[in-house]
């Protein structure tokens, strides 16, 4: 395979009359990056928002609120980008091909969600091509170096618009992803971000002009800007050089600035950081050390860069690393899958959730009830006490992802649990989630005590859905919130005997980090004894917590109490104005 079996993902919309009034070379071109972010996406995403004030294109809000493009009075949606790119790329295969019937494996990032992977079979569908599977990067990226026998392997990717870091167990010709973490918001283009902000500082204070508002020299500077970073991967420094860059008051601008890798390290240093941090924390998820690491593959040309290669050994260890073209092996393993698929020649690895789904609780915490790297297909249950009246409801609103705060996740939907039927004292209603490799979310409720059932509905994983009602036959009296009925969900988490273990600690891990990160946002305005019971509770946490599962619940009952208290806690400023306004 040579480097012209590959395509860069990027469409050039060219104006006719532009090229015709002047050198093509020198015509205002507008370079689409085909943004794999804007997929699956709403307008008003936060991120959308972020992206507007940094690409040199216009972002407008399609007719469904999802995020179009516009460029020369044109308007494209993100599926119509992809598909422009999948109809070229058939027409290049098509040349080399006797037949029209093409069918393909598409690798995807790992945080994929389904409404993203449904545009891009969208898309392919729309270009004539028949998707046999979406494959994400990781285990694309992992199948590429056949070399690998046994043990565990570190499979790092970055790309323009994202990174993963995996860690893979191979045994024989399966493998399975025992971990991984990764960021949809740090990647290749973030570093071309900050490479041109230098830029624009440096011309601002040797020129006193600032380019911001001047599209034309901006994407020129970023096109600038994008080579000479790929070229401090090979050299130490790279001059750029652009003559009648733009103007000032004094006349003509011409940009002759040299920048040098330390200097560019030292501007990213931060990403890099950021990235260092994230594997620390999947080595130490994955329960091993560097030495237990037989191999690293690297995929994406982000990886090229020896300050990240750098980083990853400092980590991992300088391992034997796979000879695959970083550029290639996404490309390479997703081959191998299509001939697996069509093949049948061995059983693959087992799909994961790359995402926690879970319920929202009191103050709005997110509480894992499947937790991310979970092996598909999955039935979990969680068992909710809950007081209500006749014809109160209990509504549960689901979500996949790991933020401590559920509103910073994607919401799935909600679950309407209705009484009634007569009773008295707390009922304990028990939720069943099952998850099937398609990710298609399957939710069924029932009373603990009862066999009755409640009708079950069909959620689509990472898709709006409308709001089910489920009807228990229960009649409930005694009349609490629904915040205190969750709340108390967490005390009677294990489910099943066999998880018993595993359920608490992973609550006991929860309370430990939502207690942390409250303390280190609130702790200068929170009272001090407030913040000596919450200390003490994470230390009597961490002790505990792989030790007596009966003094385990005990720590964890204690400290639910405290982050109950340090959640709802007030100012007694903000405390009498809200009496006042009561």
């Amino acid at each position: 395979m040579g480097s012209a079996t590959f395509r860069p993902c990027w469409w050039t919309c060219c104006s006719w009359r532009s090229c015709k009034a002047s050198n093509v070379s020198t015509a205002f071109r507008c370079y689409l990056q085909c943004k794999k972010k804007l997929l699956g996406k709403q307008f008003d995403d936060y991120d959308i928002q972020t992206m507007r004030k940094r690409v040199h294109f216009s972002i407008i809000e399609g007719p469904k609120g999802e995020p179009w493009v516009e460029i020369q009075g044109m308007k494209f949606s993100p599926v119509d980008i992809t598909n422009v790119i999948f109809a070229k790329l058939k027409d290049i295969v098509l040349m080399n091909q006797f037949h029209h019937k093409l069918e393909v494996v598409i690798s995807v990032p790992v945080f994929f969600t389904e409404q993203q992977k449904e545009d891009i079979r969208s898309a392919g569908k729309r270009a004539g091509l028949n998707v046999l599977e979406l494959i994400d990067e990781t285990r694309a990226a992992a199948l590429s170096s056949t070399t690998i026998k046994e043990g565990f392997v570190v499979v790092f990717g970055m790309g323009a618009g994202s990174y993963s870091v995996a860690i893979l167990r191979v045994f024989g010709t399966k493998f399975e992803i025992k971990t991984q973490l990764g960021d949809t918001s740090v990647g290749g283009d973030q570093f071309d971000d900050i490479l041109v902000d230098y830029f624009v500082t440096q011309i601002n204070k040797l020129h006193s002009v600032d380019i911001r508002e001047d599209k034309h020299a901006m994407v020129i500077l970023s096109e600038a800007v994008e080579q000479a970073k790929v070229k401090l991967s090979s050299q130490p420094e790279v001059a750029v050089s652009i003559p009648y860059f733009t103007s000032s008051a004094q006349g003509p601008v011409h940009l002759d600035i040299t920048v040098s890798r330390p200097q560019f390290e030292q501007l990213v240093s931060n990403l890099i950081e950021q990235i260092q941090d994230k594997c620390h924390i999947i080595l130490k998820e994955a329960r091993i050390t560097g030495n237990d690491i037989g191999k690293i593959v690297f995929a994406g040309g982000m990886t090229r860069v020896p300050k990240i290669r750098e980083t990853i050994y400092q980590v991992f260890g300088k391992h034997q690393t796979a000879t695959v073209d970083p550029e290639e092996a996404v490309v390479i393993g997703s081959a191998i899958q299509a001939a697996l698929v069509v093949e049948e020649r061995r059983e693959m690895s087992k799909d994961m959730i790359p995402l926690s789904i879970g319920i929202e609780c009191a103050q709005g915490i997110f509480t894992r009830v499947i937790p991310r790297h979970t092996t598909l297909p999955t039935k979990r249950m969680v068992k909710i006490p809950s007081w209500c009246d006749q014809g109160e409801c209990l509504r549960i609103r689901i979500f996949v992802g790991d933020h401590v705060l559920a509103e910073h996740n994607t919401h799935l939907g909600e679950v309407e649990l209705i009484s009634n039927r007569n009773c008295q004292g707390c009922v304990d209603f028990e939720l069943t989630f099952e998850v099937d490799k398609d990710l298609v979310v399957k939710v069924s409720a029932k009373n603990a005590d009862d066999q009755l059932e409640a009708a079950d509905d069909v959620m689509e994983a990472l898709k709006p859905f409308p709001v089910y009602e489920m009807v228990i036959d229960e009649k409930l009296v005694s009349k609490h919130s629904v915040n205190n009925a969750v709340r108390k969900a967490l005390l009677d988490w294990p489910i099943y005997t066999a998880e018993i273990n595993a359920n608490l600690r992973n609550l006991a891990r929860f309370t430990i980090n939502t207690l942390s990160d409250v303390l280190s946002v609130r702790k200068d305005e929170l009272p001090k004894d407030l913040c000596e019971d919450a200390l003490t509770a994470v230390a009597d946490l961490q002790m505990a917590l792989f030790g007596d599962v009966t003094l385990l619940k005990d720590k964890v009952f204690c400290a639910k109490s405290i982050e109950s208290t340090l959640l709802e806690w007030r100012p007694p400023s903000e405390s009498r104005e809200g009496d006042l306004l009561a």
